[in-house]
């Protein structure tokens, strides 16, 4: 993964993060490193010795936090020296929390200023809220301990059951200013390939470089399509962005609730409502759920051929509503219980 690379990883990555965005800073931030730092490797996780000692790197809280203080680059790294103090090992190799948003780039960044390879998996192949909603805790990885260090360089190191540690680490989150950047999830490679979801990095790349290379939009849709499995679940306009309360049993999750109405504005055609708490989380069609996390809903403005992320959508853009299905450990009846619609609150199956 080189500074070249990047505008496509950030293109994919606004794609999959459903409804992300606001990194323009990080961006700026992971571009230095590479240039200054060279070259990371991504490697298959496969291609790895058993043994080797791994952690997943991400950011535990909002963007807008980073985008008030952009962090200065380290925070990964220095998250990792104090887990391996904790531990007493040191890793061989950064893992990501999950490949879209913001933690598309902190690992990066963590890899390049530690001298080691990233892995080409996640634990999420999306984003969600809660640092325990992975495949890595799906598969029985415990969480902890984790270290966390903030952009002002506040570092906390946690110890707890899994189920707990979201909970006990937003606190020091808020207290910090909104944002950390944890190590987290210290496993070993064999572990990893039993509850990774592979080639992540790799995917996002992908979808970005079609973003950034398809000028027409039936051939960005077939290659999107082809990637991904993306499908078009509907399109139009724009033609309403609500704030609603949240629905029951949200407040769980630290989220900004929103809701968007898509339509043919002259009534000949489906009404779409999308409901979103920082990410799109359902999408009805005439009242109907058409399709729900842990898939990802995202739009993509027909105009400009790029994602639309929740932050800057507006009535009267003219967008397709996607649908990317998740990997599959998420469709059990544990994933969905972990990351489905009824664990953000929505009575619906």
């Amino acid at each position: 993964m080189s500074a070249d690379d990047v505008p496509a990883l950030v293109a994919g990555d606004e794609l999959l993060s459903s409804g992300g965005g606001g990194i323009d800073g990080l961006t700026l931030c992971v571009t230095d490193l590479l240039r200054r730092l060279g070259p990371v490797p991504l490697v298959p996780l496969d291609a790895l010795p058993p043994h080797t000692r791994c952690a997943a790197v991400g950011l535990v809280g909002g963007f807008a936090p980073i985008t008030e203080l952009p962090p200065g680059g380290d925070e990964g790294a220095l998250a990792v020296r104090a887990l391996e103090e904790r531990t007493g090992h040191r890793l061989d190799a950064v893992v990501a929390l999950n490949s879209a948003g913001p933690n598309a780039l902190f690992p990066i960044a963590t890899a390049a200023l530690l001298g080691l390879p990233l892995v080409d998996c996640d634990g999420m192949g999306r984003i969600l809220p809660l640092i325990h909603q992975t495949t890595y805790a799906l598969g029985g990885l415990p969480v902890t301990p984790l270290a966390a260090v903030s952009q002002t360089g506040d570092t906390t190191v946690l110890e707890c059951d899994t189920p707990r540690a979201d909970r006990l680490l937003r606190g020091v989150v808020d207290a910090s200013g909104g944002a950390m950047v944890c190590a987290m999830y210290p496993t070993t490679a064999g572990a990893l390939r039993a509850v990774a979801i592979r080639e992540a990095t790799s995917r996002v790349m992908r979808v970005g470089e079609l973003l950034t290379r398809e000028t027409r939009h039936a051939s960005l849709l077939a290659g999107l399509a082809r990637t991904v499995g993306a499908r078009v679940l509907a399109s139009g306009q724009v033609t309403a962005v609500d704030l609603p309360h949240p629905p029951g049993g949200a407040g769980a999750f630290p989220s900004m609730p929103t809701s968007i109405v898509v339509s043919d504005p002259a009534g000949g055609g489906p009404v779409v409502r999308l409901e979103a708490q920082n990410e799109i989380l359902l999408a009805l069609i005439d009242g109907a759920v058409a399709a729900a996390v842990p898939d990802v809903v995202c739009l993509l403005d027909r105009q400009r051929l790029w994602p639309v992320a929740l932050e800057s959508v507006a009535v009267a853009d003219h967008v397709d509503v996607l649908v990317v299905p998740a990997a599959p450990m998420w469709h059990t009846p544990a994933g969905l219980a972990l990351a489905g619609p009824r664990a953000f609150g929505f009575p619906v199956r």
